[in-house]
């Protein structure tokens, strides 16, 4: 299957045995949520926090949240939770008429997108706000961004602190220690005409009571990105072993675009390339594929320790630093040195 832009589509389907483990992963507490820093302290504690990456039916298998596992004791009345915590819903001044059906509301922020769910693991439910992006700027006027913003309160003494606003949905919510905050991944669907979509792992970081969220990993990928229908049975690592190798978005040779112009998503003059790796660089394959000509192909994430040299895009940062970033993609298996 191919990956198009749309706001909550699905990288690929889960099979029952895969919904399983993704049940069973969200009961499994991830190294860096079993390992949180002090009260006070401002960093978190090192460690990777990938606890999906291993398994390519979860890394890729992106099923919806099952709220109903984490929103266990939700209020009678959604809006009158939120206004007695001070949260305000973004609305419009106006109220217009919609299709309920199209599940969009342009009138903005609706109650049932908010969720009570203790993510800060002090026995108090917190508030997760995750549906379509709405604005009102500091004159005061009403908007609607493209796409879905994910944002969380925790309430400490009765009152909501807003922790995090980011874009995204929601998709994998893993729990921490006992008393401990939960860790989450998010994918975010580029907008403006951005062919990037990625999806980043959150991990807490504990300053006293409060309790916020940095992005540590990133996984990047494209719009037409070719999704195997299948995975190998056990994950594959291997290194480059020719210089200037490419990582295509589909499992065949296409050194230029299409004649009749560029495609929006694709690289300016580079066919279906996504990046260009030295030798040496290092990754994983997820799946094999062979084209018409024979060709054997490798669906790869490739180590955000050897970065490619040359890429149609760069990785994210967070306070103005680069996040650590894996790139998905298809490579030739012919010069892929398999690793022991």
């Amino acid at each position: 299957m191919r990956l198009h832009h749309a706001p909550f589509l699905l990288l690929a389907a889960c099979s029952a045995d895969a919904r399983d483990e993704f049940s069973a992963a969200n009961d499994a507490a991830p190294p860096a949520a079993s390992a949180l820093t002090q009260a006070g302290a401002s960093t978190p504690a090192p460690g990777p926090d990938l606890p999906d990456a291993d398994d390519p039916r979860l890394f890729l298998g992106l099923d919806s949240l099952r709220w109903a596992e984490w929103e266990t004791h939700p209020p009678t009345d959604r809006d009158a939770r939120l206004r007695a915590l001070g949260v305000q819903p973004i609305r419009a001044d106006s109220v217009v008429e919609f299709d309920p059906a199209d599940g969009y509301d342009p009138n903005g922020e609706r109650a049932r997108d908010f969720r009570f769910v203790d993510f800060s693991g002090d026995g108090v439910a917190d508030v997760i706000y995750n549906g379509p992006w709405f604005t009102r700027n500091d004159a005061g006027e009403f908007g609607a961004g493209e796409g879905t913003r994910l944002k969380l309160w925790q309430v400490i003494e009765g009152r909501a602190v807003r922790v995090m606003d980011h874009h995204g949905d929601l998709q994998r919510v893993w729990r921490g220690r006992a008393g401990g905050p939960v860790s989450f991944r998010v994918v975010h669907y580029g907008c403006c005409s951005d062919p990037v979509w990625s999806i980043a792992y959150h991990r807490p970081v504990q300053r006293g009571d409060t309790v916020r969220y940095e992005p540590h990993h990133w996984v990047m990928g494209r719009q037409e990105l070719q999704i195997p229908p299948r995975f190998l049975a056990e994950p594959r690592r291997f290194t480059v072993g020719n210089d200037g190798y490419l990582l295509r978005a589909s499992p065949r040779v296409q050194d230029a675009n299409a004649a009749e112009g560029e495609e929006w998503y694709a690289w300016e003059g580079r066919g279906n390339a996504l990046a260009e790796y030295a030798r040496g660089a290092r990754g994983t394959a997820l799946a094999e594929q062979t084209d018409s000509t024979g060709r054997v192909w490798w669906f790869v994430r490739m180590d955000p320790a050897t970065p490619p040299r040359d890429a149609q895009s760069q990785p994210p940062e967070h306070d103005g630093h680069p996040v650590p970033a894996e790139r998905l993609g298809w490579m030739s298996s012919r010069f892929l040195v398999p690793q022991p």
